[in-house]
């Protein structure tokens, strides 16, 4: 009698286990199913926002320069523009992001239009000029808000819910998992393969979604925090209120400001350290100088230096090193999050990384549409899936569009005018998300029907 009653007790507990990894795995696949298209979207977006800049230079032939000599000056790429361009108003000057990149230069042209300027840093030639819109512009802001403000913005950040989740129970109901790293069985079915290349590059990129989800949650404390708990958005900006620093805006004119070579020698001479990264002339009418120095994992606007144009005087002036734990991690969370930290060899890793995140959405939603064809009993998850993704597609195609338009001076919205080459890679790159999210719908349609028919 007591040696049935082990037995029995030894056979239930395999089960037990067994119905608990299934109900993990049950809660993974609900997770993937209804967040699948959204992660996808976040994941596909964030991942061409990682190599923006470099794409705006592989499609638009103006950025494009040849590294030959010493770079010109800040200072002489900005007369340069002043000169050409002597009836606009200067907004921003960038540095070359790399050796053969051509310097940017915002401008407000006599139409009061934002425009992008681009020179040669070696001839100082203006090679080109653009509307403001371009690859980088449209990818971040796609990425960061979904172009709908705030709405957008917190659905990308609560994106990164289900992504933990996904994470967590995974790890539950992968047996093991820390010793699959190589272990990738052989398939006779398609299906069979796509579950095993899922399980085995979700190993692989474990690390990249654990700083990917929790980036991303972040954001979506900050974002909370500053408008329910303190009001607090930056650690020191021009402001009433708001920053730990708060900086009071001031009046500009460019009339009274004494010249950019004469604010920016006072910037050189106060902070050596600084490798400039842009140059604002009017922030809330402050000359505004922000870059890198030896901090590690910061962005650039760490290091900062805020002069009156009227004079000369360092009103305010930011070291890295100075902040507190909680806003110097603050400002590590953009490079960690978008892999910019190690130029384009990290930002390559996080692209490749990210492609990897993006099947994995995808491949969840293909897997659960596959066993949808086995079962009836998932009637309820494909019905939800279903509605989910045919209204987020239908978001996406009626929302996607609207930054190519902008407000002309008569006050009718037309199409902005896009370099060939960035019009190429937009148009193709969002035909291709449309037909990804498109494809996904009809495939989890047409497996729902099976399932429906083989019920019958």
């Amino acid at each position: 009698m007591q040696v049935a009653r082990y037995e029995l007790q030894s056979s239930v507990g395999p089960v037990q286990k067994k119905q608990k990894s299934q109900l993990w795995f049950i809660w993974h696949s609900w997770l993937g199913v209804l967040s699948g298209l959204l992660l996808f979207i976040v994941c596909w977006g964030g991942t061409f926002a990682t190599i923006s800049y470099e794409l705006d230079w592989l499609f638009n032939p103006d950025l494009r320069v040849q590294a030959i000599g010493e770079a010109a000056s800040l200072e002489d790429i900005y007369q340069s523009v002043a000169d050409t361009y002597p009836s606009s108003s200067i907004q921003t000057v960038y540095s070359p992001r790399y050796s053969n990149f051509a310097a940017e230069v915002l401008i407000r042209d006599e139409e009061d239009q934002p425009k992008r300027i681009y020179v040669d840093p070696y001839t100082l030639q203006i090679t080109g000029d653009a509307p403001r819109l371009n690859i980088q512009r449209y990818l971040r802001d796609f990425h960061r808000r979904l172009f709908t403000g705030s709405f957008g913005f917190y659905l990308i950040c609560l994106s990164s819910i289900p992504l933990i989740g996904s994470l967590v129970t995974s790890l539950v109901f992968y047996k093991r998992w820390w010793g699959r790293f190589f272990e990738f069985k052989s398939a006779r079915t398609l299906r069979t393969f796509i579950s095993n290349l899922h399980r085995l590059v979700g190993l692989w990129a474990l690390w990249f979604v654990v700083i990917i989800s929790l980036t991303g949650a972040w954001y979506l404390f900050e974002r909370v925090r500053s408008l329910h708990i303190d009001n607090l958005f930056a650690y020191s900006d021009v402001a009433t209120a708001g920053a730990v620093v708060p900086i009071p805006p001031k009046e500009y004119s460019r009339l009274n400001a004494l010249p950019f070579n004469e604010l920016l020698a006072v910037v050189r001479e106060a902070r050596p350290d600084i490798d400039i990264a842009y140059i604002s002339l009017n922030r809330g009418g402050y000359f505004y100088v922000v870059g890198q120095t030896d901090n590690v994992l910061v962005r650039n606007r760490a290091n900062k230096i805020y002069l009156a144009p009227q004079s000369g005087e360092i009103v305010y002036n930011q070291y890295g090193e100075d902040l507190s734990a909680y806003w110097y991690w603050s400002n590590m969370a953009d490079p960690l999050h978008f892999g910019n930290f190690a130029g384009l060899v990290s930002k390559l890793i996080w692209f490749a990384f990210g492609l990897i995140l993006s099947f994995l959405s995808l491949s969840g939603v293909w897997l659960f549409a596959k066993r949808l064809s086995r079962s009836h009993k998932l009637r309820t998850k494909a019905f939800c899936t279903t509605a989910a993704l045919v209204s987020f597609s239908a978001w996406f195609i009626l929302n996607a569009p609207e930054p190519f338009l902008v407000k002309s001076v008569s006050g009718f919205y037309v199409a902005q005018q896009l370099p060939y080459g960035t019009k190429l890679f937009l148009y193709s790159w969002l035909s291709v998300t449309a037909i990804i999210s498109l494809s996904w719908i009809v495939l989890v349609f047409l497996n729902y029907r099976q399932a429906e028919t083989l019920k019958r």
